[in-house]
Parts: structure tokens; C-alpha cells; sequence
């Protein structure tokens, strides 16, 4: 799981006041956005890079002018204010742009988060997660946090964003005591993916990790493509266990001959560690990234 790194007490400072109102230029919600066409398919894509926060003055200008094919960006601003259209428009001329989308937790400094609440109020909002202070599992199968969850993906969409990278998929996971989470979180996935397609022919659904998913039936028909975490190396540089990497690795087999294909990211900072994830991803066909584990800069590729 990737979350931005933002100042967690100004944004839980700012999560208490009224939600700002739009900048000049941006649109307002639901009037929809000048959606540049995605430059070359996604199967197509060779590099990838993903940023969540850490734009600064420059916005999205460096994204823009990147070499990856396919990019991930959060869909707010330092600020926490959504990105207007244009820049988001400007963005994805050259790159197939994802937004990101948290659908299986809620944080605290997203434009829907309430001052009054907290675990138990509302009835979907679980615990806070002890790793992400202003980050709290979720009841995603219920009918009001699946609601909202559909309005902020129709916020992406109106953005004019290519796509929505889809984080928290595994959060299934962390319910072994509920025998339908697995099916659940498939059911949800696909509920997310006929909504956007509903809106805009052709929008993109990415979700990041349990790339096992794969294996229920009515899934890979859903998804476009797998984003997955920490194949090689751990948050950070860790190299990760052989069993783990021969597990995921027999998963994305089954994404590549379902014609999917798997865009992995993992953290070094090591430059000998760094080259070496690049090669091994590659030999395997997979689309790599390594960055850092804040994703608060985009790190060059190779």
C-alpha cells in the first residue's frame, strides 16, 4: 500500500474546516472535463512512473514533460484541492495518466472526510491504521462508503484523468472472519469499472496488488491492468523473499496471458539495487518503476 506523505497535522487540521471552494479555472463537479484521447494503449506502454505528492510550485509541469509512458498521480495537489481539468488535460498529452483512488480505505485528508467523524461514525469507518496516521480500514461493502467511493471516481473522471489507479484492493485481507470479503472486493472492483465505463467509454481501471484476483472468474473482464508492490524489493531496499516472488510471479503469468499487462514498483535507492530490480522485472515481462517508498518525486527510469 502507497499512501501520499503529507503533512498529516495540517491536513488533519485542514480536514476539520469546510472544504475550500474551487480555484479559478478548475471545474466544478459533474461539468465535466476536455478529455485528451490516451496516447497509445495501455499494452503498449514500456515505462511507467508514479508520484502522489511532493509537486510543489511546478504542479504537474514535471509530470508533463516526463518520458514514461504511463503515469500515476494523486488527483489532488499539495494543497488537497483537485487538480483543474486543463492542468490534468495538459498532463495526460503525452502520457497515458492515471489518477490515484483509494476504494478499500478512507483518509483524512480527502475533501469528503468530516470533522465529526471516527471509527464507528459512520458505520463503515473502521479502525485507523497504525503504520498511516489519518488512514482508516473501511466496511468497503457497504452501500453509503461504496456511494461516496463512486463519487470521488466520478470527481476522476470529470477531471479528465485517463484512468483511476485503484489502491487498497487487498484490504479483503484484513477481514479473514468474513467469508465473502474476497468476492466482495471483486464485486466492488467490477461495480467501479461498469460506473466509469458508464460515464466515459474506454476509461481506465488499474488496481494496485492482489494481483490473485486475477483468478476469479468475472475479474480480469473488469480490469485493464495490475499495479503490485514490492515484488523484488521491500520498502526499503530489502530484497524480498523467493517464495513471494515465485507466488506473484505465477500470478502475473495469468495477467500476461489474459492480455493484461503488470506494471510493478518497487523501493530502493540504491543505485547497484535499482539497476538490478529494472533487470529482473524486465526478464520476467513486466513494466517496471523503482522509486522511493514517500512517492513524493518522480525518480528516473531505466
Amino acid at each position: 500500500m502507497t499512501l501520499p506523505a503529507r503533512l498529516w497535522p495540517a491536513l488533519l487540521l485542514l480536514s476539520a474546516c469546510a472544504s475550500p471552494p474551487a480555484q479559478a479555472g478548475q471545474n466544478p463537479p459533474g461539468a465535466g472535463a476536455p478529455v485528451t484521447p490516451a496516447p497509445r494503449p495501455l499494452t503498449a506502454a514500456r515505462t511507467w512512473g508514479y508520484q502522489l505528492t511532493g509537486y510543489g510550485a511546478d504542479r504537474l509541469t514535471r509530470v508533463a514533460a516526463s518520458s514514461f509512458d504511463v503515469i500515476v498521480v494523486d488527483t489532488l495537489d499539495d494543497d488537497t484541492r483537485p487538480w483543474p481539468a486543463p492542468e490534468v488535460a495538459q498532463a495526460a498529452r503525452a502520457h497515458v495518466l492515471l489518477g490515484y483512488l483509494s476504494v478499500g480505505a478512507a483518509e483524512a485528508y480527502r475533501p469528503y472526510w468530516q470533522s465529526g467523524w471516527r471509527p464507528g461514525t459512520p458505520a463503515w469507518l473502521l479502525s485507523e491504521q497504525p503504520d498511516w496516521p489519518g488512514n482508516y480500514d473501511v466496511a468497503y461493502w457497504d452501500a453509503d462508503w461504496q456511494a461516496l467511493t463512486l463519487r470521488e471516481l466520478d470527481r476522476v473522471i470529470d477531471q479528465g484523468f485517463h484512468g483511476a489507479y485503484l489502491d487498497l484492493i487487498d484490504a479483503y485481507e484484513q477481514h479473514p472472519d468474513r467469508p465473502a470479503a474476497r468476492a466482495e472486493m471483486v464485486a466492488w472492483v467490477c461495480r467501479l469499472a461498469a460506473h466509469a465505463r458508464a460515464r466515459r467509454d474506454g476509461f481506465l481501471i488499474v488496481p494496485q496488488n492482489a494481483a490473485e484476483l486475477i483468478r476469479a472468474p468475472r475479474y480480469a473482464a473488469c480490469v485493464d491492468a495490475l499495479g503490485s508492490e514490492e515484488t523484488f524489493v521491500y520498502a526499503t531496499n530489502q530484497p524480498t523473499e523467493a517464495v513471494r516472488r515465485d507466488t506473484l510471479l505465477a500470478d502475473y503469468a495469468l495477467w500476461k496471458a489474459a492480455g493484461k499487462p503488470v506494471f510493478t514498483v518497487d523501493y530502493a535507492d540504491q543505485p547497484a539495487l535499482t539497476t538490478r530490480t529494472y533487470a529482473q522485472a524486465r526478464a520476467q515481462g513486466l513494466i517496471p518503476y523503482v522509486t522511493v517508498r514517500e512517492a513524493d518525486r518522480l525518480t528516473p527510469g531505466q
